[in-house]
């Protein structure tokens, strides 16, 4: 089963003075286990585009269809979506609003129409999920928390609805670098471990390199590149043309090229990129272990 996007456009304001079309022909498939990067300068129609996956946004002009669910059409039960596709929004923390973690994680599957015994059964999953300890934070204010297990418990609150696609606009922002690091952590184990499909939007090449095992690339609204990670920071002169960069290491490994040095530039890893800067100088990795 897979999310597959057909011609999709999105015009804001249709008709007036301030018309903005936001997506321009969109056409992607997003298949069940992948790991995808969505990247792009601002405005280039990231948000806009992930707000179709679970019906947020309706399309101007063409088709969303989730596991055969077709969001275009009407009539289509855009509950039965929002199961399927869970969506987290930059700065998730500000949708946190009840009294403790407890009530806010359990929001979501309540609505659901589901039983206690169902609901309290995902909630300590869910919370479990973003490595967090049930009992210590069950009772806690979430406005008393870290900034990272702020959102630790949004997220959470996304996962007790047993989303099959994880969609993350962004979650990483405006954390410091432990908060990043458990964040990305956490959404790394969520996809190799428990198998849930991810869709992480972000303007980090360095968080996503590593994570990613496909990138989408928006400019003004259209999909200018698809690709493995290794494949599209292959590109570096047309990322910098859009505004974007390519992550550190790979940078790192254009400039020593640049200089001379005879390297492959398509590394993302740290230990990957040691290992070839050391096997061009002619010499072994045992040698400097």
């Amino acid at each position: 089963m897979s999310i597959i996007i057909k011609d999709l456009y999105h015009t804001y304001q249709s008709g007036s003075p301030n018309e903005t079309h936001a997506l321009k022909n969109i056409n992607l498939e997003i298949r069940e286990g992948d790991f995808i990067g969505l990247i792009g300068h601002t405005g280039s129609g990231k948000s806009t585009l992930v707000q179709h996956l679970n019906g947020l946004l309706k399309p101007s002009k063409g088709e969303v269809i989730v596991d055969d669910i077709n969001i275009s059409q009407k009539g289509t039960k855009l509950t039965e979506v929002r199961k399927k596709v869970g969506l987290v929004f930059q700065y998730p923390e500000h949708q946190l609003f009840e009294e403790t973690v407890l009530k806010d994680v359990s929001f979501g599957p309540q609505n659901l129409g589901l039983s206690e015994e169902e609901v309290s059964k995902r909630v300590k999953k869910a919370i479990k999920m973003v490595n967090l300890d049930f009992n210590k934070i069950k009772n806690k204010s979430p406005f008393n928390l870290s900034g990272g297990q702020k959102r630790r418990v949004a997220i959470a609150g996304v996962l007790a609805m047993e989303p099959k696609y994880l969609v993350l606009d962004e979650p990483t922002a405006g954390l410091d670098p432990q908060g990043r690091d458990e964040i990305l952590t956490q959404i790394k184990y969520l996809h190799e471990q428990l198998k849930i499909t991810i869709i992480l939007v972000s303007h980090s090449m360095d968080d996503i390199a590593p994570l990613a095992n496909r990138l989408i690339v928006m400019r003004q609204g259209q999909v200018e590149m698809e690709g493995t990670p290794r494949e599209v920071f292959q590109n570096a002169l047309r990322l910098k043309d859009i505004g974007l960069g390519v992550p550190t290491v790979t940078q790192l490994l254009y400039s020593l090229k640049a200089k001379g040095l005879d390297v492959k530039t398509d590394l993302l890893d740290i230990f990957e990129a040691k290992d070839e800067i050391l096997r061009v100088l002619g010499k072994g990795r045992k040698d400097y272990a």
